[in-house]
């Protein structure tokens, strides 16, 4: 008998009937975009999940990186600078959104146990192109944030340096660091997406989150066409607001999201279990992340390329995630890299991503765990 397809993803919106107990705020008040009630809601909400900082719904995660990095470099002076740094060990869109705005991608490697922008590969590109560098974007890698101490040296460093940091924590919202805290509560911008694929799914939209009064201000208007007081536009802004119907549906998820993450936790849990004793391992501190999918990294490239050839064969959505580095993407490989990122280079040839649902069942989680350690053992016999 042919076994029923275990998906990579079975992406979970609201209902309908969810999502128009609060879009009914809208069809009552007639007011479906720039502001509306739902969308009103919606910050005060997702600021309150977050602990009260300050919040702006955008459209998606990459309009959010947009105005965020935009926003940070003018508030710093740092607009006259050519590059920006990031990780290589991360998604296209985070390089894309910054090269759209007229600023140059340079690439640094991630640290090996939870795959994080390297904090002493941050310090030594800042003081090898001092005055150089416009600004920082640091990546929550697969949404989970580094260690608390990792995010205080990068701060430190961009600090030293004079340097604006951005985060883009896209799949992170609601996850929690090794000291417990939530993400986003910081004077530091972080952007998170709540695209369909995400923990926090509404299909199109996301946040951008400080504490930094100014920096708010400068991301409310640039979001917003760039009007700050009436309709006179102070910066030359963009349409990256969040509609009614995208609000509506971001507070229907709140109303479960803790329980769509404990889901997901203990799914993670379960393949950790599994398959840490059989060589795989799993980022650092991820205990406390939002598991868009389950990330790991197999021992060997033969083994993840056994274990890719299997789940196929077995109709298991397993993938590998970034297994092409970004600085390797024919759009940016002409960008320039800070050493030979060793750590990135590795790990793509390892990187794998398990199938993650909120409602994927304890029989399809044990099946993808017998496929992967069965296609695990083919490679070590072959």
């Amino acid at each position: 008998m042919t076994p029923v397809p275990v998906p990579f993803l079975r992406p979970q919106l609201p209902s309908l009937e969810q999502v128009g107990a609060y879009y009914r705020l809208a069809e009552e008040a007639r007011f479906f975009s720039n502001g509306g009630p739902c969308e009103t809601l919606l910050r005060t909400r997702l600021s309150d999940y977050l602990g009260g900082v300050g919040c702006v719904p955008v459209t998606n995660a990459t309009s959010g990186i947009m105005v965020a990095v935009r926003a940070a470099i003018d508030a710093a002076g740092t607009g006259d600078r050519r590059y920006v740094v990031m990780p290589s060990y991360t998604f296209v869109a985070t390089a894309g959104s910054v090269r759209m705005l007229g600023f140059e991608p340079l690439f640094v490697d991630v640290e090996p146990g939870a795959w994080q922008l390297d904090a002493d590969a941050l310090d030594d590109v800042l003081a090898a192109r001092a005055g150089e560098i416009a600004a920082v974007l640091g990546t929550h890698t697969f949404g989970l944030p580094p260690a608390a101490a990792v995010q205080r040296r990068w701060t430190a460093a961009c600090r030293e340096h004079g340097v604006p940091l951005v985060v883009d924590a896209a799949a992170g919202f609601g996850a929690l660091d090794d000291e417990g805290t939530r993400t986003g509560r910081d004077v530091v911008a972080h952007v998170y997406s709540f695209h369909a694929t995400k923990a926090f799914a509404i299909g199109e939209g996301g946040v951008v989150t400080t504490n930094d009064e100014d920096l708010l201000e400068r991301i409310e208007a640039l979001h917003h066409f760039g009007f700050s007081s009436g309709r006179v536009a102070e910066y030359a802004g963009v349409n990256a607001k969040l509609d009614e119907l995208h609000s509506a549906s971001a507070l229907a998820v709140l109303d479960g999201y803790d329980e769509v993450l404990r889901r997901r936790r203990a799914i993670a849990a379960f393949y950790r279990e599994h398959l840490e004793p059989h060589g795989f391992t799993f980022q650092a501190g991820s205990d406390g992340g939002t598991w868009q999918a389950g990330y790991l990294s197999a021992p060997d490239a033969a083994t993840r390329s056994a274990v890719l050839a299997g789940a196929k064969e077995g109709r298991v959505g397993v993938t590998a995630y970034y297994d092409r580095p970004v600085h390797q993407h024919p759009a940016y490989a002409d960008a320039p890299v800070h050493g030979d990122l060793p750590v990135t280079l590795a790990l793509a040839t390892r990187a794998l991503a398990l199938p993650m649902a909120n409602d994927l069942s304890e029989a399809e989680q044990q099946r993808v765990v017998e496929v992967v350690l069965h296609s695990a053992r083919l490679a070590t016999v072959s």
